[in-house]
């Protein structure tokens, strides 16, 4: 016992001494996984199709955060659970009218650091390794998130898709945009979301 109480102590004063937070650490790993963030810059060739805006506040949902996850168009994507619990999100269904990877980005934001998500109907937050197409942490400009054709995140039309905005570390909030510059794909309006009761 008095040896595993000193381990841990040792361990908390490590930790302390070179200034790392468990959020910083488990940030280094997912660059480990992922690699390092590149700036994603918005090519001239690309004009938004469609833009959203929203804003993570206290009054906004939790969930619990997945990441590190593969892309899958079938929506079976394998995904880790984080460490990182508790993050505000937001859901934004989107649609296109013709096959094609997605393309979006946080283009503004408030928020320092994001994480992004593509969830295959129907999607559940109480469930976030369910119908899990795929997830960017750092892909866009500094530490926004951002999906590229060639992510090859393939969208079908007739299907509704949910992009979930969300942040890396727990209890963060501020206003963001998302710009989409797929061809066709475009916001669903809550008033034309559709939904099934069962």
């Amino acid at each position: 016992m008095k040896h595993q109480v000193m381990v841990m102590v040792v361990l908390m004063v490590a930790v302390v001494a070179f200034g790392q937070s468990l959020a910083e650490i488990e940030k280094q790993r997912q660059i480990e996984l992922q690699g390092p963030p590149q700036d994603f810059v918005l090519g001239e060739e690309n004009v938004l199709a469609d833009t959203y805006s929203g804003e993570l506040s206290a009054a906004s949902p939790l969930w619990d955060r997945v990441y590190a996850c593969n892309v899958s168009p079938s929506c079976s994507a394998t995904c880790s659970d984080s460490s990182q619990n508790g993050e505000y999100y937001e859901v934004i269904p989107i649609e296109v009218t013709s096959p094609e990877n997605l393309e979006c980005a946080v283009t503004a934001s408030a928020i320092s650091d994001t994480t992004m998500y593509v969830y295959c109907d129907p999607f559940n937050p109480a469930a976030p390794l369910a119908n899990v197409i795929a997830w960017d942490d750092d892909d866009g400009s500094g530490n926004w998130s951002a999906f590229t054709a060639a992510d090859g995140v393939l969208l079908q039309p007739g299907q509704t898709y949910y992009v979930v905005l969300s942040t890396f570390s727990p209890a963060v909030t501020g206003t963001f945009t998302i710009g989409f510059t797929s061809a066709t794909v475009h916001v669903v309006p809550v008033e034309l979301q559709r939904f099934s009761v069962e």
